[in-house]
């Protein structure tokens, strides 16, 4: 495997049609099969000879963008539930399982609500674990649309202990799709190296967990700039809150936003339908990208906010008597309209 630089045994190769299995001696260029006995492979790996190694371009995966709360139906299933979600997100790439550090939940995301379901039901077939969830929830971020610097400082008596430390931080908004970057520019008199590292997951927490909805942050760059130390009562934990609340000081100030998941959604539908979709998908702030004909049939090409197409499969079958099909998957992610925000902070 040249991701790991290890080898692995494959014990058996297996061709397989539905629920059969078929062992074979040898598979293809071209062929599908399967392998039993990899140890460290994940999706995405590439094995081959150890003297002729390649490794293929790995599967560039979008960003979930719906969510559950899971938790174990009685405590004996505790330990079982998180040995099933880490098997899965092992497997699935698109699956990422987190802890919410405000209610302490644990938090399944997904590509949409029929994948959601699936993990749920292979979590008591294949794990054989009971478990509870919540409603499918749209994953927002949050991000900042313009400059912002916060200051703050922290001295405090903690068991009665003095600890201080002062963090500058400055935020600013990049192009969409880039992620979040964090720089330490703050000299090393402002802030020692022993204390840099506290710093950096001190800004981390705080872009994990956002201002306006405790949502994470994305698409800025965060900047220190400048601190303050004191060699007998600066700590580490004087650090780290120091930067959590300078972070979230910069980022009020930065006119945060949050931003919603489009999906590129294309319908095909017969003709004499086209008129009830169409009206459909404006209802559900959607913009029609292009249509195009195809026999008797129209094929609309639109781009829809995710949080508007939760029970869509039910509508398009009761709006074309069944006789449309569609499909949805990620595009990008876009600022929330006003009214929506406003809708959202103050659910």
């Amino acid at each position: 495997n040249p991701r790991t630089k290890k080898r692995e045994r494959i014990q058996r190769l297996i061709v397989l049609h539905a629920d059969t299995r078929k062992d074979v001696d040898v598979l293809y260029s071209g062929e599908i099969g399967a392998v039993t006995g990899l140890k460290e492979a994940s999706t995405g790996d590439t094995l081959c000879a150890e003297n002729n190694p390649i490794e293929l371009e790995r599967i560039k995966f979008p960003e979930p963008v719906m969510f559950i709360a899971v938790e174990p139906k009685s405590r004996a299933d505790k330990e079982k539930l998180q040995s099933a979600l880490a098997a899965l997100q092992a497997e699935d790439p698109t699956c990422i399982i987190r802890e919410d550090p405000e209610t302490g939940q644990t938090i399944m995301s997904g590509m949409g609500e029929l994948h959601l379901e699936i993990l749920m039901d292979r979590m008591k077939r294949e794990f054989n674990v009971e478990s509870v969830s919540g409603n499918p929830m749209v994953a927002y971020y949050e991000t900042v649309t313009s400059v912002g610097t916060g200051k703050s400082t922290f001295d405090r008596d903690i068991g009665g202990k003095k600890q201080f430390a002062e963090v500058e931080i400055e935020v600013g908004p990049v192009e969409r799709g880039s992620g979040t970057s964090i720089k330490i520019e703050a000299r090393e008199d402002k802030i020692p190296a022993a204390f840099r590292s506290q710093v950096e997951q001190g800004v981390q927490d705080g872009i994990y967990t956002g201002v306006l909805l405790r949502y994470p942050m994305t698409d800025m760059t965060v900047k220190v700039t400048g601190g303050r130390f004191d060699d007998e009562f600066s700590t580490e934990a004087a650090f780290r809150t120091a930067a959590v609340m300078a972070f979230r000081e910069a980022v009020s100030a930065a006119v945060p936003e949050l931003l919603e998941p489009l999906m590129e959604l294309e319908i095909i539908t017969p003709s004499d339908f086209m008129g009830d979709v169409m009206g459909d998908l404006n209802s559900r702030r959607g913009k029609v990208k292009d249509i195009t004909a195809r026999g008797a049939n129209q094929i609309i090409r639109a781009r829809v906010p995710l949080a508007e197409l939760f029970g869509y499969s039910t509508a398009i079958r009761s709006l074309t008597r069944g006789r449309a099909v569609y499909t949805i998957e990620p595009e990008k992610f876009e600022i929330v309209p006003v009214n929506i925000r406003e809708q959202l902070l103050n659910r």
